[in-house]
């Protein structure tokens, strides 16, 4: 009787190994995924604040006839009346 229960002890303490082994390895799996994440993560807050200093840096320059032209083709695609345009749509 006492060698089965040592047997099941045994058994017992092995099953308790594998289970803490898995855990573990699960989350070192979990761990590098979210390390990742940040990484991701703040390179696009990097972008972001890239593209943030450039819109505040537009904002700041005087509203003169050059620069409303450039924001008239860049962002509404106007053009002058005798302005030819070329499009290329080769990419890169």
């Amino acid at each position: 009787m006492k060698s089965r229960s040592n047997i099941f002890l045994k058994l017992l303490a092995v099953v308790f190994v594998v289970f803490c082994s898995v855990t573990i390895i699960k989350m070192q799996f979990e761990f590098n995924d979210l390390k990742e994440d940040k990484i991701r993560l703040e390179q696009q807050i990097k972008a972001k604040r890239l593209s943030i200093d450039e819109l505040s840096s537009q904002l700041s320059e005087q509203f003169d006839r050059d620069n409303i032209m450039r924001i008239a083709r860049d962002k509404f695609n106007y053009r002058l009346p005798n302005e030819l345009i070329f499009y290329n749509d080769v990419q890169k």
